[in-house]
């Protein structure tokens, strides 16, 4: 800059010596203008050494420079899901299964009961029939033997106390029978009556089992593993280990919040593990579905043997985790050897390994970015740079280290009476509110090691696509305002004039008459 300013002290000196006379001053206002040739001005005034560069056409973009921190997006807990225990399951099963023996066992005895007093009904009609028969077999044998003056006559005495007899057995074969009846009435009734009561302690059996099944525990409570601060865990990877077995960790965005087995109801974490069994090599015969089949089973039964875990082919609550990708460890609640007691134990909270950066914009800044603005991030190292683009601009002010939200940029109102208030003056502070700003890095960099390390982030305020540019120590201030470059040709040293446009960095956007591409101009080389 020193150089900058010896070259346009010395411009400007030699343009004053040189309006003490008026044809002179004529003459370097038309060569500033027109862009004739004149003598060296810089050359006259000062020693500086000078080099040259090609007037060139670019992209420029001014930018400003928020400080920010680089994290990792999301938030997960795994924790330990309780459930119903292995033996309240067993128990579940042993009582569904004594209640369908008993229903088959009264559903057998009903049916044996009911032949047996159909059988006995059947016997006790025949009896009535055949005790009738006989009664009307002896009655005729009367009729004919008492007939006229033989009514006194021993035959007719005997058969007169046969056909007595008669009536006798056939009343008591219809009481026998009537008997029967009531006695198969009253057994269907008591059977029916157990047979439902069977079907009711199986439909309850049916139930509580439907209820503990889905929520069947990992028996194991001892941990035998856990993961360190930072580890990152990817696919069919132990997120921790019970009792010697890994609780792997499997992709899907819908958590384990159920067991699997066959039987099941089916749903969108069946479709996520048979997905996963596939992308895993173990799907031989399998099909993506939400309905967990035998042929499940089966690769479920694979995965299990390749990890050592007991090949059951049932998956119990516990005993893997969903998340929808790769985590990495940001602390971890168990230890080794502690025992996972109660429903929820934390075994780690960790985030996903995509790393993001956030800033604390200020409001009066926030229509600098939109979603999906490009920017550049200065990395932890303080020399690499990633790009990235802006993902999320909150719509919420707060105001940094205070309570209160912003209300805005500042503005009179009746609240804080003075446009030079701070709008956070409210809260105990007199900073300007701020926006939360997201941004996705377009690669992970090595400098993302380091959670909630502090970048900067340079964003874009201006923008100017394929115009000239010069840099910017090439400019030269005129001493009636205004600049110009010195350019260099063949037939010498000549002012041209020139109008700036956007600042970037070393370049300076210019035009101006006889400035082109490759056109070349002087800059100090030292």
């Amino acid at each position: 800059m020193a150089e900058l300013n010896a070259r346009r002290i010395a411009l400007v000196g030699a343009l004053a010596g040189a309006l003490v006379g008026g044809a002179v001053a004529g003459g370097v206002a038309e060569a500033v203008s027109t862009g004739k040739t004149t003598s060296n001005a810089s050359s006259s005034g000062s020693s500086t050494s000078v080099a040259t560069v090609p007037v060139r056409r670019t992209n420029l973009q001014s930018t400003v420079q928020v400080g920010g921190s680089i994290s990792y997006r999301g938030s997960y807990v795994v924790v330990v899901p309780g459930g119903a225990s292995a033996q309240q399951v067993a128990q579940a099963h042993q009582q569904l299964t004594q209640a369908q023996q008993a229903l088959t066992a009264d559903q057998i005895a009903q049916s044996d009961t009911t032949a047996a007093d159909l059988q006995a009904i059947a016997a006790a009609q025949s009896s009535v029939t055949a005790a009738s028969s006989t009664l009307s077999t002896d009655e005729g044998t009367e009729a004919n033997d008492c007939a006229g003056s033989a009514s006194g006559s021993p035959a007719c005495t005997q058969d007169t106390q046969k056909v007595g007899q008669d009536r006798t057995q056939l009343a008591q074969a219809r009481q026998q029978a009537s008997t029967a009846q009531l006695s198969a009435v009253r057994d269907g009734d008591q059977a029916r009556a157990k047979v439902q009561a069977d079907a009711a302690q199986l439909s309850a059996a049916v139930t509580n089992l439907a209820d503990l099944q889905p929520n069947a525990a990992n028996p194991a409570t001892t941990y035998t593993y856990v993961p360190n601060v930072g580890d990152v865990i990817h696919m069919n990877q132990r997120v921790y280990a019970l009792n010697g077995q890994p609780v792997p960790l499997l992709y899907g965005p819908f958590a384990a919040y159920r067991a699997f087995y066959a039987g099941m109801t089916d749903g969108t974490d069946v479709a996520e593990l048979t997905h996963d069994l596939i992308a895993l090599g173990y799907g031989a015969g399998l099909t993506e579905s939400n309905h967990y089949s035998s042929a499940t089973a089966e690769a479920v039964t694979r995965w299990q043997s390749a990890l050592g875990l007991p090949t059951t082919g049932v998956i119990l609550l516990g005993q893997l985790v969903f998340e929808p990708g790769p985590i990495r460890v940001t602390s971890v609640s168990a230890a080794v050897g502690q025992t996972a007691t109660g429903s929820g134990s934390t075994v780690l909270d960790a985030t996903t390994t995509t790393p993001i950066v956030t800033l604390a914009l200020e409001v009066t800044q926030e229509y600098l970015v939109k979603p999906g603005d490009a920017v550049t991030v200065l990395l932890p190292d303080g020399s690499s740079t990633v790009g990235g683009h802006v993902a999320t601009v909150g719509n919420v002010a707060t105001c940094p280290n205070g309570n209160g939200n912003g209300n805005g940029n500042g503005s009179p109102n009746a609240d804080n009476g003075s446009a030079d208030q701070s709008p956070c003056a409210s809260s105990g502070n007199s900073s300007t509110p701020t926006v939360t700003v997201t941004i996705t890095l377009d690669q992970v960099p090595p400098g993302a090691t380091l959670d909630q390390a502090p970048v900067n982030v340079n964003v874009t305020t201006q923008r100017a696509d394929n115009v000239l540019a010069v840099p910017v120590n090439a400019l030269l201030a005129l001493q009636g305002g205004g600049d110009a470059v010195e350019v260099v040709s063949g037939s010498g040293h000549h002012l041209v004039g020139v109008t700036t446009g956007l600042y970037s960095d070393s370049l300076v956007e210019v035009s101006g008459t006889g400035i082109a591409p490759g056109t070349m101009v002087e800059v100090p080389s030292s």
